[in-house]
């Protein structure tokens, strides 16, 4: 009797924490599953006017040509192997000693004088963004932790979730056994929709003029996802918008971070602009086309984009600005009588090279069969960047192209690069990092 007492008190106890436990997994799951209702913005936006915008001289430098030295805007160049073309870098971000980049869906660190060493997350293509778009990675070197901008697809709905995700510090990465997966990592931050810029303490996202799609502002966001701020800026209200005008779009926009903040252009508009804090914006370029400007208005209604120009790329490091200015070419086809009149004569289309020098306030366009600025370093290929990260610029070029393009002469200077050419396999890709 005394045994069967015990047996159903003991299954009594039993439910009662078995419902207990059940009843605390549900109410885990629903908080869990409750969306996160985002504040409206805190913050006025605050526009700082007090030091005088820079003005890049795009008309003037059209009509003329200068070569710009590399020693102009940089004064060491290192060179690191970074894989074939199966996995090509399209993102790179300093870290101490070396970089991160990510030879899509690997992570891996370059350092100099050492092996490539996998950094411990494993993704898969399905978790990145699309496109070629940087802006992807971002390396906090106060707590060396490493942020990634990342996708999950759900295989039923079709649709994907966004977030940022945190590693643990980097040094307990390299050090580990087993890979992360991004569902294990401990802190994730989700998103509405992909972020053009964001670091530890905020995010950046562009909005858009009503029934377009490009941009004339930002917001500002917290790790919430709450909105900060809105700013406003670029072009001014253009009307109605027809569909069947959109072929005519010539659509440039750009972001990065320089000294950790956040830089940026819109389209249609020629200025450049940073974030100074969370609520304050400064513009800081002005880029002048003068005569050859294509203003919103002009390319929307169908205006003849011939001797027109506008930018395709906008770089920058603590000495310059780098930029790759389109101009549209010009043909009649009006038969005999093409080319009578002097004035109005055809011309090809022509993409130019422009450097702007900060501490000489000069714009200057590089002659047009230039590759890049002349490589005075240690006379290597010319140098253009196809990137920045912090005071860093690089370029990615095949080994065969340094192989067959550089010309070594013997000089002390040469050494270091002669050295690393001997060891340097065909089926490389090769990093030049210029600061």
């Amino acid at each position: 009797m005394k045994k069967n007492i015990s047996y159903c008190l003991f299954f009594t106890l039993l439910i009662l924490v078995s419902g207990c436990k059940q009843k605390n997994e549900t109410e885990s799951s629903t908080t869990e599953e409750t969306a996160y209702q985002p504040a409206s913005p805190k913050y006025t936006a605050r526009y700082d006017h007090s030091t005088p915008t820079a003005k890049i001289d795009v008309e003037s430098a059209i009509s003329t040509s200068s070569p710009v030295r590399l020693s102009e805007v940089a004064s060491t160049i290192e060179y690191y192997q970074v894989g074939d073309d199966k996995y090509p870098v399209t993102e790179v971000v300093a870290v101490e000693g070396g970089f991160i980049a990510l030879n899509k869906p690997k992570l891996y660190l370059y350092r100099q004088g050492k092996k490539r060493k996998r950094v411990g997350l494993k993704t898969e293509y399905s978790n990145w963004r699309d496109n070629e778009s940087g802006n992807n990675l971002f390396y906090d070197k106060k707590t060396t932790r490493l942020y990634v901008q990342l996708k999950k697809l759900n295989q039923e709905t079709g649709y994907s979730t966004k977030y940022i995700g945190e590693l643990p510090p980097l040094d307990s990465v390299l050090a580990r056994v087993h890979y992360l997966y991004p569902d294990s990592l401990p802190n994730r931050r989700l998103l509405k929709n992909w972020v053009e810029i964001f670091t530890p303490e905020m995010s950046v996202g562009r909005f858009f003029y009503p029934g377009t799609g490009f941009d004339y502002g930002v917001n500002t966001f917290n790790l919430k996802g709450d909105t900060l701020c809105h700013f406003y800026f670029g072009i001014d209200s253009i009307g109605t918008i027809k569909s069947d005008n959109f072929y005519n779009f010539t659509l440039f926009h750009t972001s990065y971070l320089y000294d950790n903040k956040p830089t940026f252009s819109a389209t249609y508009c020629d200025t450049v602009y940073r974030l100074l804090d969370q609520q304050t914006i400064a513009p800081v370029y002005a880029i002048h086309l003068g005569k050859y400007k294509a203003p919103a208005t002009y390319v929307i209604n169908r205006g003849d984009k011939r001797n027109k120009a506008w930018v395709d790329n906008l770089r920058e490091n603590s000495q310059a600005v780098f930029l790759k200015v389109h101009r549209e070419g010009k043909s009649n086809k009006s038969g005999w009588l093409d080319n009578k009149d002097k004035q109005n004569q055809d011309f090809p289309s022509e993409d130019y090279l422009m450097v702007y020098l900060k501490n000489k306030r000069q714009t200057r366009a590089l002659p047009l069969t230039a590759r890049g600025m002349i490589n005075d370093l240690d006379g290597g290929l010319p140098f253009w960047p196809d990137g920045q990260t912090d005071e860093y610029m690089y370029m990615i070029r095949p080994a065969g192209e340094l192989k067959k393009g550089i010309k070594l002469t013997g000089s002390p200077k040469q050494e270091t690069l002669k050295n690393f050419l001997s060891d340097l396999p065909d089926n490389q890709n090769v990093m030049i990092v210029v600061k």
